[in-house]
């Protein structure tokens, strides 16, 4: 029993115990009183006293460590062998040592006072002197940084605020200190004003947690067996100039339109390191500054479509009726010699040959899916990509040819679902509901606009229902297997009903796709703020900015469209009418929060 008025040790205090029932009360210096178990305290001196009193200053620890270096001592021993007595002020100033712990310590597992090793000691005081180090370079780089100069070396302390504001860590202890709120915009906000970031960094990507770089996985060997030759065949495979993974090409044999798809499911296997990869990427990511593939670099190198002589495809022969629906479908792995063409050096070829045919198919099938309540959005686009450290922005020309293979690859997406429909084939069909009715839209782009706003999500599932928004009572994304993954997936099930294997099952599908989808939505929102991001760096340039927006939603402040920059924001115009043209001057931008500021240029 701790007797009243003994010294103990409690919590890394001294306190004089008093006992109260089964508690002891505890005077603690500058503290409220407390009650706590006997068990909680340790005993230093048992007393009588009437204070707590002060440690003794003045012991030789140090050569009471020398002396006894790796033994264990009793209290009353070590004071003995420090001060030539036992007493309370020299009981405490022993304890206290021992809790400093760098010649003397107390362990739950060793009862006493333990001297410890001459290489422990070492080690320990080597630490401390880093620790030291350590705090006196922290509070330095602290100092410098309020006033935004930083010095070599202060990486360290950089890296934990940057990986902050990357969204790499969820929490950095640092922030408080330099007065910073635990928000990634307000540190972005932050290293940009300190000029440690420059418009160039996009931490959009890394937010969203995207892949920075292509898989380094191996592919499986070469699959030509039973490849149909259709060499002989005129393929284009038309895009945008800058495109560099051509995944799909049209024919026309003069009766059926052919689609020649990349076929780099013939070496990514299903449930291979590199279809598992592809599922968790879900897509390329596309940013301005550059692709991040969802395949391996050499899938691109071995089934990218007129890259090489003659590509490996997965073709698609359609037969159409009249009226252009869908008569007889049929998927062939091939081989075929592909043309690539941009839209404007496929244009002239719209006047005569195959390409006028595939026109004039174009044509007839648009005007049906339109029948059928197809949705056409037609929104004037840009091109929003990095020169070498230059954000540039550019109109995308509309070409006859490209509303062409839109055409033809809707026309593929519907072939290949009823294709495995015909079949009982589970396949990742993709729907659309109809649209909300709104009743009467406006016209002009504020009409484009009012329709996007009416649009609802598309789905993805092994059941087969109508795609609304297309037009068409069947549907799968079937023509991009090297950039998303629910095509490669309809390719896997093609390959597999096509070599006689067993194909997937309704509930493989649905949790294929359901673990890819969580990971597209994070690259279209990474794509769609790295997008914003250097528009704004563009922007942010060019202080004083002019140019034209069109009015495309009531309200004060009015949400304008401004075609040059791809960019929809709210000006304050006072009564503006819907598809009024507006001359804007920017204002300011705000690259952390990912805003922009304008005013009527008159204003």
């Amino acid at each position: 029993m701790i007797p009243n008025g003994a010294l103990v040790f409690y919590k890394g205090k001294p306190a004089l115990a008093r006992n109260s029932g089964d508690k002891l009360e505890l005077s603690i210096p500058g503290a409220p009183e407390v009650k706590v178990r006997p068990k909680d305290v340790e005993l230093l001196h048992p007393g009588p006293l009437s204070r707590v009193p002060e440690a003794r200053p003045d012991g030789d620890f140090e050569t009471a460590w020398e002396m006894s270096a790796g033994e264990t001592l009793g209290l009353e021993a070590l004071c003995e062998l420090v001060f030539g007595r036992a007493g309370p002020e020299e009981a405490l100033a022993c304890r206290l040592e021992a809790l400093e712990g760098l010649r003397f310590r107390t362990e739950e597992a060793h009862p006493g006072f333990r001297a410890v090793s001459r290489e422990e000691r070492e080690k320990e005081a080597a630490r401390r002197a880093r620790k030291e180090t350590e705090a006196a370079d922290r509070e330095a780089f602290l100092a410098r940084a309020r006033k935004g100069l930083f010095e070599p070396g202060d990486e360290r302390f950089l890296g934990e605020v940057e990986a902050f504001a990357l969204g790499a860590t969820q929490k950095a202890r640092i922030l408080g200190d330099l007065g910073l709120a635990d928000k990634p915009e307000a540190v972005h906000a932050w290293l940009i004003k300190t000029g440690r970031w420059t418009d160039a960094v996009n931490p959009w990507p890394v937010r969203f947690g995207t892949a920075s770089r292509a898989p380094d996985l191996e592919l499986g060997p070469e699959d030509d067996d039973g490849r149909v030759d259709l060499t002989g065949l005129e393929a284009w495979a038309i895009d945008n100039a800058w495109s560099r993974d051509p995944d799909d090409a049209v024919s026309f044999d003069g009766r059926d339109v052919w689609v020649h798809v990349a076929d780099p499911a013939s070496a990514v296997l299903p449930g291979s390191p590199a279809d598992r990869e592809a599922s968790d990427r879900a897509a390329t990511l596309y940013l301005p500054e550059g692709s991040v593939p969802m395949l391996p670099d050499s899938a691109l190198e071995r089934f990218g479509l007129g890259l090489s002589g003659v590509s490996r495809a997965l073709s698609v022969r359609i037969s159409l009726e009249p009226d252009g629906s869908v008569r007889e479908a049929e998927i062939l792995p091939t081989l075929v010699k592909v043309t690539r063409l941009s839209y404007g050096g496929a244009d002239p070829l719209l006047g005569s040959g195959p390409l006028a045919e595939l026109d004039r198919i174009a044509s007839i099938r648009s005007e049906a899916r339109t029948a059928a309540g197809a949705v056409d959005i037609s929104i004037p686009e840009v091109r929003v990509w990095v020169d070498s450290g230059e954000p540039r922005i550019d109109a995308i020309p509309e070409h006859r040819s490209g509303a062409v293979v839109r055409e033809m690859m809707v026309l593929a997406g519907e072939a290949a679902a009823r294709w495995a429909f015909d079949r009982s084939l589970p396949f990742p069909y993709y729907s659309q509901e109809a649209p909300q009715d709104a009743g009467s839209l406006p016209a002009g782009l504020a009409g484009e606009f009012a329709k996007r706003r009416l649009m609802k999500a598309g789905m993805a599932g092994p059941q087969p229902r109508a795609h609304r928004g297309l037009g068409v009572p069947f549907y799968a994304q079937f023509t991009s297997p090297l950039r998303r993954y629910s095509d490669l997936l309809a390719h896997h099930q093609v390959r597999a009903v096509l070599a006689g294997r067993k194909p997937l099952g309704e509930d493989e599908i649905s949790a294929l796709l359901g673990r890819a989808a969580a990971a597209a939505a994070l690259i279209r929102q990474a794509e769609r703020a790295s997008q914003l991001h250097w528009t704004l760096a563009f922007l942010g340039r060019r202080p004083g900015w002019t140019g034209e927006g069109v009015v495309v939603g009531t309200g004060n402040p009015a949400s304008v469209y401004i075609p040059g920059l791809g960019m929809e924001t709210r000006v304050r115009l006072g009564g503006t009418e819907l598809n009024a043209t507006v001359s804007l001057r920017l204002t300011g931008t705000d690259l952390a929060r990912q805003e922009a500021r304008f005013e009527t240029a008159e204003a």
